[in-house]
């Protein structure tokens, strides 16, 4: 009886064995299952946020391009300033220096084409 009765634990205790190494490959197994689905919520999620970060550099480019050249116009209204506070000389005046050296160069040049069709016949 002790033998029969011994074979009956034993194939009980292999039993629980069998179901413990079965609950590990379980386990396992849905581990490995929610991993997956954990990658597949990721990569949704990673997919999403590039949807969205595209939506959005359009008008973040349009932005910083805005506030580039905002910058750019006050540094150069700035140093235009700086400069007109330095010089004492106003845009109008600036302007019209300008045109005068622009005339005066017009005339130089025109003096000059004259005195060498001048010494064309000489030569």
């Amino acid at each position: 009886m002790s033998t029969v009765k011994s074979a009956a634990e034993t194939i009980v205790k292999d039993e629980k064995l069998h179901n413990i190494w079965l609950a590990g490959l379980g386990a396992y197994a849905k581990s490995t299952g929610e991993v997956s689905q954990l990658s597949d919520k990721g990569k949704s999620l990673f997919n999403e946020l590039v949807e969205r970060g595209r939506s959005v550099e359009s008008e973040v480019k349009e932005r910083v391009h805005t506030e580039r050249t905002h910058t750019s116009v006050a540094i150069e209204e700035r140093v235009h300033n700086l400069l007109q506070s330095c010089v004492g000389i106003d845009n109008e005046r600036l302007d019209h220096m300008d045109d005068k050296i622009d005339l005066l160069a017009e005339n130089i040049e025109a003096l000059l084409a004259s005195r060498q069709e001048k010494a064309k016949p000489e030569a």
